[in-house]
């Protein structure tokens, strides 16, 4: 009876440490998969989290001191270099549509795929900003929709500005950038602002 117990015995303390030993091996493998991820560098902030500048998008006819004027009185945190319609992009005209107008003009302006850009059309006041590509504006079609709802086209004005600490270029984080870009778009001449990021 006793040798019978005592085998009970034995086989519980071998489960056990049979038990015990796996919890450590799998432990163990938990610990070296945890370990192997990079260690995070907080001293310098992510790739692609770096704004290095702004393309901003103003309406036709701004000058470069009205550029400047509206620059100096928003709350910019560091300093920048702008340069004036610096254009580089597809995004050369646009049509401003009374918002009473834009689903009549939208449908006119649907049936033909090669006259505007396929981005929202962006509100501003009590109209809409419609991006208008270059080769509509040589469409006689095109410039008839434009006469019937006696619409103008227009040129954006692109400038670029370039974050600088002293001489050497410079960048402010994502979260500053956001700011100062829902900052600017709420000026009346402003139209849209993208971020420059910097990556490695």
């Amino acid at each position: 009876m006793i040798g019978v117990d005592m085998n009970k015995i034995s086989k519980k303390i071998a489960f056990f440490i049979v038990f015990l030993t796996l919890l450590i091996i799998t432990g163990v493998f938990i610990k070296m998969t945890v370990d192997t991820k990079p260690p995070v560098n907080t001293s310098f902030p992510v790739p692609g989290s770096q704004v290095g500048g702004l393309y901003i998008q103003f309406k036709d006819g701004i000058s470069e001191s009205e550029v400047k004027t509206i620059l100096q009185n928003s709350n910019m945190t560091v300093d920048y270099r702008m340069e004036y319609d610096t254009n580089s992009t597809d995004e050369i005209y646009y049509i401003m549509v009374d918002k009473n107008k834009i689903t009549d003009v939208r449908d006119e302006l649907g049936k033909e795929n090669n006259w505007t850009k396929s981005v929202p059309a962006i509100k501003k006041g009590n109209y809409y900003i419609i991006t208008v590509y270059e080769q509509a504006t040589y469409d006689k079609n095109f410039l008839e929709v434009l006469d019937k709802y006696d619409l103008q086209l227009k040129r954006f004005v692109w400038c670029e500005i370039r974050f600088y600490e002293g001489s050497k270029k410079w960048w402010i984080p994502e979260e500053e950038a956001i700011r100062i870009k829902n900052e600017l778009e709420q000026k009346e001449n402003i139209v849209t602002v993208q971020l420059s990021y910097l990556y490695p």
